[in-house]
């Protein structure tokens, strides 16, 4: 038949041998079979039902028998015996070609092993053979499931998020937010060479008031700057002596300012008025009534019209030098606590009632009300490219483009009070938590925490690009320097 039947191939003959002396499977074929010859010059091989005859003499396999007779027959005769040690690794094969001319060495040995029972400790055992194909296709189809649950694990598929119509819209939205307006990659190795240079450190601490420094300003005059407090006072401050020039006593707490123009400096108290000082003879022009409650900030809308807010929940327009309301807005059902103007004309306002409205000062009407904070709303401020900028008691800060949030800042880990633009890329933010922090608006991240105050920080003016100061509930005001 060939080389792995001839009588040269001692390793063959071996485990052949050994096979079938350690099965008992010679032993019990010829009780089995009685017509057979006793001279051991055939063996035996299993195809996936019959049992074969395999003559060493170059002859056509005969059949013999059946696995099921022959297995009932070794059954029989080992009751009593123990188990028998069959080689590990080895399994019947169901692919025998029986033909003299191309039965090798593999397919014999195949054919030639027998499985043990783990019940009876038989060799045969029937319904493993009839199983063996239902067997091998459960096995085939389990290792193709573990192929492809390998693939999926393995492929980029895995960081795909099933997600809604709507939030794929929303996505593909923020993509284009973030391509068309952002312009995250506007100057990234300019950009990160500059944060990396960025170390705010305490330059100058200056005393004078006696209570919390709730508001500051830039004033016209090179290099000063005006503060308020819940001592009565605005005190005028020149920051190459650092010291005091002037001071201006209020009948009740300072709440906000803002220099309308040179030399002429509007104050709103918790006595519901906003009162017009002159700083060079500290004489008060004018004041402006027709809040019921705190006014809580001012801005400029134009070189005649100024606006401020109240914890009324009304928002009014003055004209400044006719010294009249000429417009009240009314939309927010609570306290408005922030307020500036826009680059555009428009005013936008944060209120208690967790709303950010933006106003028309020609119509007074609202035109568009952001929704997104869960907390009251303390501070606001326009970015370069008209992006929005909104602090809140939430202790979140978010930024809006096109009337929508695209990102909001965390970090803070209490109210987040002052807002502050440093420059094109850089912002700056002021906390209950006594921390300045430093963000940047295209990375959206904090490159910086400022450690210094003892107290609230509640108010964060800039001077310079590389100089900020801010005041705090310590009644400390503090120059800080980029170095």
């Amino acid at each position: 038949m060939g080389n792995c039947e001839s009588e040269e191939n001692p390793t063959f003959r071996t485990i052949n041998n050994d096979l079938l002396s350690s099965s008992n499977i010679y032993k019990n074929w010829e009780n089995f079979n009685n017509n057979s010859s006793k001279s051991k010059n055939y063996d035996t091989i299993g195809g996936e039902k019959d049992v074969y005859r395999i003559s060493r003499i170059k002859i056509k396999p005969q059949k013999i028998g059946t696995f099921e007779d022959l297995s009932n027959n070794i059954q029989e005769n080992n009751t009593n015996n123990s188990t028998s040690s069959v080689s590990p690794g080895t399994e019947i094969s169901d692919n025998y070609v029986l033909d003299n001319g191309n039965l090798d060495k593999f397919s014999r040995l195949k054919s030639l092993n027998s499985l043990k029972s783990s019940s009876s400790g038989s060799i045969f055992q029937v319904s493993t053979f009839r199983n063996m194909n239902n067997d091998k296709d459960f096995n085939k189809n389990n290792n193709e499931k573990k192929r492809i649950i390998r693939r999926k694990i393995n492929s980029s598929d895995k960081a795909l998020e099933i997600m809604t119509e709507e939030k794929l819209k929303k996505l593909n939205d923020n993509k284009n937010i973030d391509e068309n307006n952002l312009n995250i990659n506007f100057k990234k190795d300019i950009m990160a060479n500059i944060v990396n240079e960025i170390n705010f450190k305490c330059l100058k601490t200056i005393h004078g008031h006696k209570d919390k420094i709730v508001c500051a300003t830039k004033l016209k005059k090179k290099r000063t700057f005006a503060t308020g407090s819940y001592d009565n006072t605005i005190k005028v401050w020149n920051l190459n002596s650092y010291n005091c020039e002037k001071t201006i006593k209020e009948e009740g707490n300072v709440i906000c300012l803002l220099e309308f123009e040179e030399n002429m400096l509007l104050s709103g108290t918790n006595k519901n008025n906003i009162n017009l000082w002159n700083i060079s003879n500290l004489l008060l022009m004018f004041t402006f009534k027709g809040h019921q409650s705190w006014v809580n900030n001012l801005t400029k809308i134009s070189n005649k019209y100024f606006a401020s807010c109240s914890n009324d929940c009304n928002i009014l327009i003055w004209d400044y030098y006719n010294k009249i309301c000429v417009k009240v807005l009314q939309g927010h059902i609570d306290g408005v606590l922030s307020m500036i103007t826009l680059s555009d004309g428009k005013l936008c306002s944060g209120g208690a009632d967790l709303s950010i409205k933006i106003w028309d000062c020609l119509t007074g009407k609202c035109c568009t009300t952001l929704l997104g904070h869960k907390k009251w709303i303390k501070c606001l401020c326009q970015l370069t490219n008209n992006y929005l900028i909104s602090g809140s008691d939430d202790k979140s800060i978010k930024l809006w483009s096109n009337n929508k949030c695209i990102h909001t800042f965390l970090g803070h880990s209490r109210s987040v009070r002052t807002l502050c633009q440093i420059n094109d890329y850089l912002f700056a933010s002021g906390s209950f938590d006594k921390t300045i922090k430093i963000w940047n608006i295209y990375h959206f991240n904090c490159i910086q925490t400022i450690h210094g105050h003892n107290d609230l920080l509640l108010i964060i003016i800039k001077m310079k690009s590389d100089e900020i100061i801010s005041c705090s509930s310590d009644h400390e005001i503090k120059i800080w320097i980029n170095n």
